[in-house]
């Protein structure tokens, strides 16, 4: 039989655990898409249209391309408007994380796409956040004095380049609501994911 004292501690651990919930940042909120293409011109970013599907499951709501933000694209990235306003706000940060941790200044960006039409990676049964260009999957980062940060090479470095990534994807958590990493699965080893939901999660 439980005691009163059993009782009062089961009691005190549920009131700390629902504490912790109502305190835990809610993931951001997905920028909109009116005013969203104006919103990127307005930060100085050229925006480039891209003939994406405009229905179906795979269909791109305000597609655009971008060969480059603050910082260049290893290839032009086709994508949502949303995500593209998503990742500017985040640039901002993580060039000062890059000046902070490496020294150096970003100078490109390393990544495997943000649209594909397909089904999401361990679950056949539902379609990726990437058939929507809602996803972007960052393999790694060029420095200014062209040496290469890669996820598959440097997420546990324990100098400069690993505390770079690490950071880096903690940032993330702030601008996009799921953020995976190498810590997540073995799906990740080599990039870092990050969409607008719905779903939220920080694996930094």
């Amino acid at each position: 039989m439980a005691t009163p004292r059993s009782i009062r501690r089961v009691v005190t651990v549920a009131a700390i655990l629902a504490l912790a919930a109502c305190t835990r940042p809610s993931p951001p909120a997905a920028p909109p898409v009116a005013g969203c293409v104006e919103a990127l011109r307005a930060a100085g970013v050229p925006v480039e249209p891209w003939s994406a599907p405009g229905g179906g499951t795979c269909r791109v709501e305000a597609p655009v391309r971008l060969a480059r933000t603050g910082l260049f694209f290893e290839r032009p990235l086709e994508t949502s408007c949303p995500l593209a306003l998503a990742w500017v706000r985040y640039e901002a940060e993580l060039r000062a994380l890059a000046r902070r941790l490496t020294g150096h200044e970003l100078a490109a960006v390393e990544h495997y796409g943000s649209w594909a039409c397909r089904r999401m990676t361990g679950n056949a049964g539902r379609a990726s956040l990437h058939a929507r260009a809602l996803a972007l999957d960052v393999a790694g980062f060029r420095l200014a004095d062209g040496s290469r940060v890669t996820v598959e090479r440097h997420w546990r470095d324990p100098g400069p380049h690993g505390r770079f990534l690490r950071a880096a994807a903690k940032a993330a958590c702030g601008h996009f609501a799921m953020v995976l990493t190498p810590e997540s699965d073995r799906w990740h080893r080599d990039h870092l994911h990050f969409d607008l939901g719905p779903f939220a999660g920080c694996d930094a």
